[in-house]
């Protein structure tokens, strides 16, 4: 999730750069202030782009798509006290429990 957050994050500064650039390029101005410079302009619209592409709606997808792997756990039986443990546990590859089949701190 964090590479997503990252890849978001990098695209929408680079569509923003590129939007200033272009704007800047044609020379756009203000509709409401037509005297004002066109660089002004353009770094309120890509500030407001950049504020605009963070998508609010990904902590909601997060807490949905961990709940489902927590109800996917339970059918199998697995006892799960923190959602944020379901993720954890399903980047695992290997598990190590002792005889009785509980997980200890993680030391060997």
């Amino acid at each position: 999730l964090e590479k997503l957050g990252g890849r978001i994050g990098m695209i929408a500064i680079v569509v923003c750069v590129v939007i200033f650039i272009i704007g800047v390029a044609m020379d756009r101005t203000d509709p409401a202030n037509p005297g004002s410079p066109a660089w002004l302009y353009m770094i309120l619209i890509a500030v407001t782009l950049a504020v605009a592409a963070i998508p609010e709606g990904i902590p909601l997808c997060v807490t949905i798509s961990l709940s489902i792997g927590c109800s996917d756990m339970v059918k199998k039986n697995v006892l799960v006290r923190k959602l944020a443990a379901v993720e954890t546990l399903g980047s695992a590859s290997v598990i190590c429990s002792d005889k009785t089949g509980t997980l200890t701190e993680g030391k060997m």
